[in-house]
This record gives C-alpha cells, structure tokens and sequence, in this order.
C-alpha cells in the first residue's frame, strides 16, 4: 500500500486513460497507441468514439491538471464526498457520480491529497463493481500497475489490456448508455470546478477554459442523444444540457492554428494551437449557476 500511495500520480493518469478509453465502442490497436497522452508543458483533450463517429472531450485529468499548474489553492469543498457514495441506487445514478468521482480522485491526487485519494478510488471501484464493469480495473490489474510503476511500456500494455476487456465487456453486453453517463459526470464536474475557482480567483486562463468548454459540450451532447428516450433521467439531463449550451453559444472563440509536434518516440502528440475566448461576466454567472444547479441534483 505504501508503493501505491508514493506512486499515485502515474497510476491515476493510467487510470483517467483507462476511464476515457473504455467509454469507446470501437477502437483499433493504433488508435490507442496515438491515443493523446499528457505532457509536461501541455494540456490536451481526448478523442473518444461512439459509433462510428470521434468527438473530442478534456479529460478530468486535464483540468485538474492545469488548474494545479496556474498554483491554484486545494479546496476540497469543490468536490463530491466520498461518504455519499450510498445515496446512488440506480445505474444512472452510479455511473454519472463515477465520473465526478473519477474527476474529484484526479484533483485529489494532483494536489498529493493521498489520504483522501485512497477514499475515493475504494467509491470508485465499489461503483464499477455494482454496475458490473469492475473486470476491467480489478485487484489483479492494480496490483499489476504497482508492480510495473517504473515502467511506461507496460504499464500502457495493462491499461491498454484493461480497455479491450471493458470494450468487450459493452459491445456485448449494449452498455454504451453506461459509458457516455460516466464520460457526463465527468465534463459535469470538471466545468463545476472551474466555476467555483473562477469565484474565487478571475484567471484568464481557467476562465478561457470554461469558455472552451462550448464545443466538448456539443459533443457530449450527441454522445447522450442516442439514450434521450431511455429513461426520463437521461431525458431530463440531456435537456439541462442542452439549456446550458444556448449559454455557452454566445462565447466567441477564435482560433490560431499552429502545427502540433508529433513526439514518435514517446508517442505524444503536443497541441500548439491558441484559441482566444470571449467570454463577459454575465455568461459566466449563467453558466456558474447552471451547472451547479445540474450538479447538484446528480449528487444529492
């Protein structure tokens, strides 16, 4: 337990690569070895496929990540307790608050928060168990992550291993709602939390991040569309969705584009692009209150 804890950080961004990763229906073995991995300077979003369609969504591990690096203080009253894990009964339920937990345990981690990290990765795999997707992250694969901690190419072996049993597991078994709610909780509490720093803290650079938030949503959005007449849960959070989207719609992003470095070697594709946001006060008051209004009732 001591080599976990000192060795959290790497496990937990396997473990957001894995998160990520399972939610696709359909991925090649080259698709997950040019998979846009993290880099030290840099922050990128994540390409994930449902159907035969790619929609592009940040990782919680990325906004995690740059709000750590713009020395942002720890709050853990941003984040979703761990004790209330027991309130979740249905599979909506349990996979939309898996990805707010899967977001949370990336904050925690990032801020050397290990203590309560151990908390939240023991939700985390007691929701995966209850909603039967537990085969792809189990004792056998943590021990697996802990023993190969100083080695890259395996540890991408195993997660990678991890991904194609998990992908099996939902082709089979016609769980892509399941996927695409965790992807949701996910977006959901990542924008949560960059509205509760921008409270405190008017950093352009977190700011320009929520405003960027415009397109990920759109896709998330199409990701849900398929599972709207589902149940009237997904119906009425598509919709909430969708709301806060007409309010992120008047944001104006313009793009510089920039050819991204393509690091062969270690596999990484580097984002060059800029994007400038133009995002007034009173949006981000809007988009502030409406998130926490959908958050909250996910959470309870």
């Amino acid at each position: 337990m001591k080599n976990l804890k000192a060795n959290y950080h790497k496990i937990m961004f396997l473990f957001f690569t894995f998160l990520l990763l399972y939610s696709c229906k359909q991925s090649s073995q080259s698709e997950l070895d040019n998979y846009v991995a993290e880099s030290s300077d840099t922050v990128q979003s994540s390409v994930v496929m449902f159907g035969n369609t790619v929609f592009s969504l940040p990782s919680p591990y990325e906004i995690a990540y740059l709000v750590k690096k713009l020395n942002v203080p720890y709050n853990k009253e941003y984040l979703n307790p761990h004790n209330k894990s027991h309130n979740y009964v249905t599979s909506i339920e349990k996979a939309l608050n898996l990805g707010i937990y899967g977001c949370d345990l990336g904050y925690l981690t990032l801020y050397d928060q290990s203590s309560d990290a151990i908390h939240y990765f023991s939700v985390i795999k007691l929701l995966s168990q209850e909603l039967n997707i537990e085969n792809a992250f189990d004792k056998k694969t943590v021990d697996r992550i802990e023993a190969n901690i100083g080695n890259k190419d395996s540890l991408m072996v195993i997660v990678s291993n991890s991904y194609r049993k998990a992908d099996e597991y939902l082709k089979n078994n016609a769980r892509m709602d399941i996927a695409a709610l965790i992807l949701t909780g996910g977006w959901i509490e990542s924008t949560y939390i960059l509205t509760q720093i921008i409270k405190q803290n008017k950093n352009q650079e977190i700011i320009n991040r929520l405003g960027e938030q415009k397109y990920p949503l759109d896709n998330l959005i199409k990701i849900l569309s398929p599972f709207y007449n589902q149940s009237k849960e997904i119906a009425e959070l598509t919709d909430n969705l969708i709301d806060l989207a007409y309010d992120f719609d008047g944001i104006d992003i313009k793009y510089t584009y920039a050819p991204p470095t393509i690091d062969t070697v270690n596999k990484l594709t580097i984002i060059n692009s800029k994007s400038e946001v133009i995002i007034n006060d009173v949006q981000i008051k809007l988009i502030t209150e409406k998130i926490e209004k959908i958050r909250k009732k996910i959470v309870k």
